[in-house]
């Protein structure tokens, strides 16, 4: 942006891809501006020359002419503004009460989130999961059960900006790193490399899993342990059942982007669903054909059902979700300091 600035650049024009280096046949992937700067929300940080994504298949035209020597003009019109230095954003959540008299303090969530970038409606980023989740505890009330642990919905809003809203409760409810003394302001502390040790509160005791759905509409497949290898067998016992409904896998590993990594860093169980990936990331996801034209109902309550089925489940066991080892980022900064030398007048080898 300085080097922009600075050579006076007018304006930014950025073809259409996205992180997947889908885009073509009309479609724009919009990241509003993300490309150009972190934070670029805050004031402090915003993009102060105009920028803008244009269609591929537009773009190339221009590129080409540019190329053959053809003088092209380009006209951009974009108005915008920040309308205040402390904008707050705020998280929707509902419970249904726990009935043992043992465990109606312990919790079960699930969640999805709320915002979406600008240049569609979010339907399936994260219209969908936020549906989903919020049918899965309407099922349950319908039903008229009666959970043993309290069932808590969270819709989180600043997902899209770097999981604000999750992050915010988990730091308010449960817990938070201390900042390393070299810390980047601008990187969230769960995702620093350098962070202090972490402080819990007496509400991390209490939550038992988060379960979280957000690529899109397919229909679940499974669910990622996020490496947590005793809830496996768990989870195995619990989709047996709904083979019928097409829910057969449990993957170990790790994945990303989105609300359940706020949990899972601070040690709490988090869990993202497996779906059909459907059209989600060649064609919708923060594009302007993410619009309602691209759910899929009776994938959505599949989602639904399975999720309300995994919440039914969570809140009777007799014992809490097993949890992977406590956080101690601290040490593993020890971990990986250079080994000191032990023989310091040792002669080396030729």
């Amino acid at each position: 942006m300085k080097m922009f600035t600075d050579e006076g650049v007018a304006a930014v024009i950025t073809p259409s891809r996205d992180a997947g280096g889908g885009g073509g046949t009309g479609v724009i992937f919009d990241d509003n501006g993300a490309n150009l700067g972190r934070n670029a929300q805050v004031a402090a940080s915003k993009v102060t020359i105009p920028n803008a994504v244009m269609m591929i298949e537009h773009y190339n035209r221009l590129a080409r002419m540019v190329t053959a020597h053809v003088p092209v003009t380009v006209e951009v019109n974009i108005e915008t503004k920040f309308t205040g230095d402390h904008e707050h954003g705020f998280d929707t959540v509902a419970e249904i009460p726990g009935t043992d008299p043992k465990l109606k303090d312990e919790v079960v969530m699930v969640g999805g989130h709320l915002d979406s970038w600008i240049s569609g409606t979010g339907a399936t980023d994260n219209g969908a999961g936020s549906v989903m989740a919020m049918e899965a505890v309407r099922i349950l009330k319908a039903l008229g059960v009666q959970p043993r642990r309290t069932i808590r919905i969270a819709l989180w809003s600043g997902e899209e900006e770097g999981l604000f809203g999750s992050l915010g409760y988990v730091k308010q409810h449960f817990g938070q790193f201390a900042p390393a003394p070299n810390a980047d302001p601008n990187i969230p502390a769960f995702m620093a490399r350098s962070r202090g040790p972490l402080s819990t509160t007496k509400e991390w005791e209490k939550l038992d899993a988060y379960y979280n759905l957000d690529n899109g509409t397919g229909k679940v497949r499974g669910v990622y342990t996020q490496q947590n290898w005793a809830v496996g067998p768990i989870f195995k016992q619990w989709i047996a059942p709904l083979n019928d409904l097409g829910v057969s896998t449990i993957s170990y590993r790790d994945t990303g982007g989105t609300d359940h990594l706020a949990f899972d860093a601070v040690g709490l169980p988090g869990f993202q669903f497996i779906q059909d990936p459907m059209d989600y990331e060649t064609r919708t996801h923060h594009s302007d054909m993410d619009t309602v034209d691209r759910l899929h109902q009776f994938d959505l309550e599949q989602g639904a059902i399975v999720e309300a089925i995994f919440l039914w489940n969570t809140s009777q066991r007799d014992e809490m979700m097993p949890r992977k080892p406590f956080p101690h980022p601290e040490d593993e900064q020890k971990l990986s300091a250079p080994v000191p030398n032990i023989y310091p007048n040792a002669v080396p080898a030729n």
